[in-house]
């Protein structure tokens, strides 16, 4: 994505249409015709479709090829698993993140909670038809009740016998409330945080705008969409910008940063997936890309801008970079990932930046 004032008003070609094949494939768009087919979207720049954002019919995609697409799994780390505002507390909400189905609830005190959906009783589902106690959720099937902390059977209601097995146990997720969202801990060894969520104090703050929340879901996963960050050449031929831009760019541990515009673009990564963007006078936004599965990601972008700038910035920032993003969203559905790479000598920062992703992986199978 590209914040260049060039980029930004870029119009593309005219569609070329010939009849109801070409139009059923490509509702949409910019699409030569090549020996009577449809063959594919005219890019150097792509064309901008921000509406592919939330319509999934309108995505160009032509990749058929099967089998595994990328060669490692669901990272280790914090995502979003929904906004705050909307679960109450005593409330369920089944999700589906991480390959798995999964039950949200907020105690009787507020407190979020992610449990696995399924009961270690008799597999029934938790959310479909489980009730809030204080802090437990109940079983529709037989009223066993699992604490949303620990995850562990604190009453069987049906019988006299004490003791529950430690095997009576579902597995939960930690999760946390911050920059007004709920935040689960995807670990698939079940290995506690080893970095936490940065508040962003932009959002909280009277002289900044309340926040303006955008959200798609992509065809990728949480290291294509990072690696956009380093590659910058592909500004040039996927956004339109006039040149490749020049960014400093380091990690540190589970942290990386990125620089530009002399200063006025700092975009700083929390592990995969989750990042906070600054362009000075102008917006903040954070923004977490969840995993559904190993192919599918579900992205959250929050955006505030300070009040002096004036009225509706935010909103304008939110739909800048949404129509930004959408370039991308035929490169990303329609890629498969090498491994190695030919790169360019001047492409050293996607092997720095893949060898920084490996450390947010797990194999425990392996």
């Amino acid at each position: 994505m590209t914040i260049s004032d060039e980029a930004a008003t870029r119009e593309p070609a005219r569609v070329r249409d010939d009849g109801p094949a070409a139009r059923t494939a490509y509702p949409v768009g910019e699409v030569p015709v090549l020996s009577g087919r449809v063959d594919r979207f005219v890019g150097l720049p792509m064309p901008k479709r921000p509406d592919t954002a939330t319509d999934l019919s309108l995505r160009t995609r032509v990749r058929r090829q099967r089998g595994r697409r990328f060669p490692f799994p669901i990272p280790n780390g914090w995502f979003i698993v929904a906004t705050a505002d909307e679960i109450a507390p005593r409330e369920t909400r089944n999700l589906y993140y991480f390959g798995k189905d999964l039950v949200l609830f907020r105690a009787a005190d507020g407190t979020p909670h992610l449990l696995d959906a399924y009961c270690p009783h008799l597999g029934a589902h938790l959310g479909v038809g489980g009730r809030v106690v204080d802090g437990t959720l109940q079983c529709p099937f037989h009223g066993w009740r699992f604490d949303g902390a620990s995850g562990s059977c604190v009453e069987v209601p049906y019988d006299d016998v004490d003791y529950i097995p430690k095997t009576a146990t579902a597995r939960v997720y930690p999760t946390i409330e911050r920059n007004h969202m709920i935040w689960a801990w995807h670990h698939l060894e079940g290995s506690e945080p080893f970095y936490d969520v940065p508040d962003v104090p932009e959002f909280h703050d009277d002289d900044w705008s309340p926040i303006v929340v955008r959200e798609f879901e992509i065809a990728t996963c949480c290291q294509e969409m990072a690696e956009n960050n380093v590659d910058t050449p592909h500004f040039r031929f996927v956004h339109g910008t006039p040149a490749v831009p020049e960014e400093e760019f380091h990690t540190d541990g589970h942290y990386k940063r990125t620089v530009g515009m002399d200063g006025n673009f700092v975009r700083e990564g929390y592990g995969l997936g989750l990042g906070v963007l600054r362009v000075k006078d102008y917006t903040t936004f954070l923004s977490s890309t969840t995993p559904i599965d190993e192919e599918n990601v579900h992205c959250r972008w929050i955006f505030t801008s300070p009040r002096r700038a004036g009225e509706g910035v935010a909103e304008a920032a939110a739909d800048s970079f949404v129509a930004g993003v959408s370039q991308d969203f035929p490169i990303w559905e329609n890629k498969i990932f090498k491994d190695p790479p030919v790169l360019r000598p001047s492409e050293k920062g996607i092997t720095e930046h893949r060898r920084w992703c490996a450390q947010f992986y797990s194999y425990p199978d392996a």
